[in-house]
């Protein structure tokens, strides 16, 4: 049961925190302060075209935005999306980005921007033929603590947005608890109006009960698509194989309309 407007804001959050987990222990009643939705269902739509003649784009909850924040996203509870260009590049600078997001430990991502939106990996797959396009443009909002509410807002417009860009499907990357859940429901969002969507995500429990079709477990809430322990040839190469994962995966479609998740070794 939810108790969310009961809270007692003196009692310390730490206090209430500990109060309820050992009523739990001990089997006594209590109320959650966290109020979560019924997860959805949503018809899971399939790639209009083949992978290879595909318009593949970009979202994040990371908090992705280019240096200087122009937009000034907010790094807590955003209230909008932007959207940002990066026609003309094959891999993004750590010069020319920055994160603004307190929900995840973002230096990994300042160091290479890569390891949140692997722009280099997807530029291989356009070079190879695997697909036909990437989106010359990216969407970036900070999902750290923004409401179920506003999250499916922000995806109802991000899905304006890439239907008319003629855009096939979607990566969607995501980061800490609350930022995944964001992106869930933009994928959600964005799915409803028949665009496939792969949520990579190391938290997969979030969006398997938010209602994604399609999940990809990253490496970490800090850097899904990086693995900055490697050689930045190996991790290059790491990041490769894992989004050609997310290409298999943007497009398969099981028998029985079920969930999708799947993990690097599969």
């Amino acid at each position: 049961m939810c108790g969310i407007q009961d809270i007692d804001y003196q009692t310390p959050a730490a206090v209430r925190g500990i109060d309820m987990l050992l009523a739990k222990f001990h089997g006594e009643s209590y109320r959650s302060e966290v109020c979560i939705s019924p997860s959805q269902v949503v018809p899971m739509p399939t790639l209009s075209k083949k992978l290879s003649e595909a318009k593949i784009a970009f979202v994040t909850d990371g908090g992705l935005v280019p240096r200087g924040n122009p937009d000034n996203m907010t790094p807590v509870g955003s209230d909008k999306f932007c959207i940002y260009s990066f026609l003309g590049k094959d891999t993004l600078m750590p010069e020319e980005y920055e994160v603004s997001h307190q929900g995840y430990d973002n230096r990994y991502v300042t160091e290479d921007p890569n390891r949140l939106v692997p722009l280099d990996a997807a530029r291989k797959a356009e070079m190879s033929g695997r697909i036909r396009k990437v989106s010359d443009t990216f969407y970036s909002t900070a999902g750290v603590m923004v409401s179920v509410e506003n999250s499916q807002e922000f995806g109802r417009k991000i899905a304006v947005s890439l239907r008319e860009s003629e855009t096939n499907g979607v990566i969607l990357t995501s980061t800490c608890g609350t930022s995944s859940r964001c992106g869930a429901y933009i994928a959600c969002e964005i799915e409803r109006v028949g665009i496939p969507v792969v949520h990579v995500t190391n938290l997969t429990q979030i969006s398997e009960w938010a209602g994604c079709s399609r999940i990809l477990r990253g490496n970490n809430i800090s850097h899904v698509f990086g693995k900055p322990e490697l050689p930045p040839e190996q991790e290059y190469e790491w990041r490769e194989r894992l989004f050609n994962k997310a290409l298999e995966l943007l497009a398969s479609v099981p028998d029985d309309n079920s969930c999708l998740i799947m993990n690097m070794e599969q």
